[in-house]
């Protein structure tokens, strides 16, 4: 596990943030391909089994499954930074830490302006604090690389 000062954390939101837009809007892509597919399918169904086109069919397979990929990509690259992904709908992630020697997590959810929330390593989202300058003196004081 890999574990990020304050300043670490922020300094990579900015490329974090871009992963997590870039993988929410391929999963709303792929959501849409399959159900423009599903669409399409129930409509050759009730047209009585009419000649598919496969152009088609084939395109909004492609898409769901180009988009699907962009999606992992977006995903991979977030935990390759080290971070933990929660939850992708609502944006939210992890930044692991050493604070006074216990692991906690400082926590982002995309709309926020910045990482100002932190929470300890056996508790969530819901268990979430502010952050103040006395944490962050504690929590780089006790950086290890």
């Amino acid at each position: 596990m890999r574990f990020f000062t304050y300043q670490k954390a922020v300094d990579l939101l900015p490329q974090v943030t871009s992963l997590l837009k870039s993988a929410i809007e391929a999963k709303a892509a792929r959501k849409k391909s399959e159900a423009d597919l599903s669409a399409y399918k129930r409509r050759l169904v009730m047209a009585g089994g009419a000649f598919p086109n496969t152009n088609r069919l084939a395109a909004y397979a492609d898409q769901a499954k180009t988009s699907y990929e962009a999606m992992k990509r977006g995903i991979d690259s977030i935990a390759d930074l080290g971070v933990q992904l929660l939850d992708l709908d609502q944006g939210l992630v992890d930044f692991p830490a050493m604070y006074q020697g216990q692991t906690v997590y400082l926590c982002f959810q995309l709309g926020e302006d910045s990482i100002s929330h932190w929470h300890p390593g056996d508790e969530g989202f819901s268990s979430r604090r502010p952050i103040n300058q006395e944490f962050v003196d504690q929590l780089d004081a006790g950086f290890i690389l």
